[in-house]
């Protein structure tokens, strides 16, 4: 009877099994040695070799003519093993086997000596559908099983298990197959079949795979079933519905040149060549990824980069034409409205958005480029502190908020427009903040700022500009000391020794806390490559202020109004019938338009 591939080349031996030898090593050791577990957890993602993996390890175990932890494959428990006869080694599906009462009768069964093995070995399919009570009431039994018996969870979710459960197996974490080994199983597949295939077609369906050998197995065949024995990329193409790493370039080097009908025309060629848009998209977000690998570690992107050599070389071209930021800001982008395409009832209308919004990334500009350009003043349009002070009188005030990262209105103006176009994710763009309207009054913040010193030392202006990467992980670790951070601002840096310069009192005495200090000079030397000294300081202002006396202050009496009582009465009829009413009295006068 003809078989499917999956199951024509399912692994007979340990030695068979590809991509998982630290589990099969293990696994022959411990036969070997004789240092048996009652329970193991086989984890991991599907057709990675799970079950394939528990049978091989059943027939070890009860086989009459091993050799080196090997079943023969011979004897009369290896081909019941085999044809599925065995009665000493029962498969469970645990999906429809999963309640308490399939439990209980399991446990009134495992008491049974075994029929002709040495051990009875229960192997559990997709484990985790076990209901939880189910779960409760097979512990005693999996902790303390009879010596004869052993068990084998495989399970695609881990986490689903209780903890419970967990503790008292061996787990074993199966790994995702790498394209290189899918390729190599494939090729020598295909050789014995007699299928000719070159390998750039064989390199795609490895690739559709998405590391489990069986849906790589069962792919080919479904090609060999359309094109026969002899396989193009086309008829890959064609049945598999793959799409060729050339249109994700093509679209990237639009996104990268600006270029948006040219972006626009490769999703028009996708939708009418039929493609699954999902498919599509999660290829086009891998490119992202990758074109974000090759840019942050060039030398190492043809290890890092699962594609062909050709490949990498290309989207390593395309990156040196990109900004870290822009790959990054599209790759957040893509990421954040995954969803949106994948649920929307018109994904096109989603997906020619986002490309649009891809074509326009280049024109953001990060903070941290922008502090650098302030800090070697290389930005004209930053007028110094004093221009502010001497700002006529009809423009509106800028609140000190808006400087605080040494940016002029207009230049962070043009980058906040830009990163509200691209949503919540422009994370490394400066947030929008309204100016305030013509008139308003703003409120004065404490001046910490000192004007930018062009004479600063390279290594200080480089800490600003990853300042806002010093505060992400401070954050992460300790929230509320990120808040104090926000308010402060490093002055020099002098042999090793960091002087911070802080908003107030409250913001010295936190980072002058021993637990304070060490976090942030751990995450400085993490970010700047060599230890630092954090010392931080008050403004010269406030450390030359004499301390306040503690104590209770006595209330300020209130002083009679200078204001002409009968007139305002007569002014304002409403207030003079509040007074009659209720036998007030005028304390102060405080009126919406004073030249009223």
């Amino acid at each position: 009877m003809p078989q499917v591939m999956a199951l024509k080349w399912r692994p007979q031996v340990f030695a068979d099994m590809v991509g998982q030898e630290h589990i099969t090593r293990t696994l022959k050791n411990a036969i070997l040695s004789d240092r048996l577990a009652h329970a193991y957890i086989f984890a991991g993602p599907r057709g990675v070799g799970k079950t394939t993996t528990a049978r091989i390890f059943a027939k070890a175990l009860n086989c009459r003519n091993p050799k080196d932890a090997e079943p023969c494959n011979a004897c009369d428990v290896c081909q019941d093993v085999n044809n599925g006869t065995s009665m000493d080694i029962i498969e469970i599906d645990a999906a429809s086997v999963n309640g308490i009462d399939d439990i209980r009768d399991l446990q009134q069964r495992v008491a049974n000596a075994p029929a002709k093995a040495k051990y009875k070995v229960y192997i559990f399919d997709e484990a985790h559908r076990i209901s939880k009570a189910a779960f409760d009431a097979f512990l005693k039994t999996l902790e303390e099983p009879p010596a004869h018996v052993i068990f084998i969870l495989a399970s695609t979710e881990i986490h689903q298990f209780p903890p419970t459960v967990q503790s008292r197996c061996q787990r074993f974490e199966f790994r995702a197959m790498g394209l290189d080994t899918l390729q190599k199983q494939l090729k020598r597949i295909a050789d014995a079949e007699k299928i000719e295939v070159d390998d750039k077609a064989l390199y795609q369906v490895a690739r559709s795979g998405g590391g489990s050998m069986r849906d790589a197995q069962r792919n080919l065949d479904q090609v060999v079933a359309f094109a026969g024995k002899k396989i193009t990329l086309e008829d890959i193409r064609v049945v598999l519905g793959a799409i060729e790493e050339e249109v994700f370039l093509k679209l990237a080097g639009a996104a990268a040149g600006q270029d948006a009908p040219a972006a626009l025309s490769v999703v028009k060629g996708v939708v009418e060549g039929g493609k699954d848009l999902e498919h599509f998209y999660a290829g086009l977000l891998e490119t992202f990824r990758h074109l974000a690998v090759a840019k942050a570690y060039p030398a190492s992107a043809a290890g890092l980069i699962p594609l062909s050599a050709d490949e990498v070389a290309r989207l390593s071209s395309l990156a040196s034409q990109m900004e870290e930021a822009q790959i990054l800001s599209s790759l957040r982008l893509l990421i954040e409205q995954e969803w949106a395409v994948r649920h929307s009832a018109n994904p096109r209308i989603i997906l020619e958005t986002l490309v649009l919004e891809l074509c326009r990334m280049k024109q953001l500009v990060a903070v941290g480029d922008l502090l650098k350009q302030v800090d070697n003043g290389s930005v004209s349009s930053v007028p110094s502190p004093s221009a502010y002070a001497k700002a006529p009188a009809d423009k509106p005030p800028v609140a000190r908020s808006r400087l605080s990262s040494g940016l002029s209105p207009e230049v962070l103006t043009k980058g906040e427009a830009l990163a509200k176009e691209g949503g919540e994710g422009g994370a490394p763009y400066a947030p929008q903040t309204p100016a305030p309207a013509v008139g308003e009054p703003v409120l004065a913040v404490e001046e910490i700022e000192e004007p930018v010193d062009a004479e600063q030392s390279p290594e200080l202006a480089k800490l600003k500009s990853q300042w806002q990467e010093l505060l992400e992980k401070v954050g992460a670790q300790r929230a509320s000391l990120k808040g104090v951070l926000v308010d402060t601002r490093p002055k020099k840096i002098d042999e090793g020794v960091l002087t911070l310069v802080c908003k107030g009192p409250f913001h010295h005495e936190q980072l002058s806390k021993p637990e304070n200090k060490v976090l942030v000079e751990k995450l400085l030397e993490e970010t700047i490559g060599r230890k630092i000294t954090l010392v931080p300081v008050l403004p010269e202002a406030k450390a030359a202020a004499p301390e306040k006396p503690k104590g209770p202050r006595a209330p300020k009496p209130l002083s009679a109004p200078q204001v002409d009582v009968e007139k305002l009465e007569k002014e304002e009829p409403i207030v003079a019938a509040a007074l009659k009413m209720f036998g007030g009295k005028i304390v102060e006068v405080k009126r919406n338009n004073p030249q009223k």
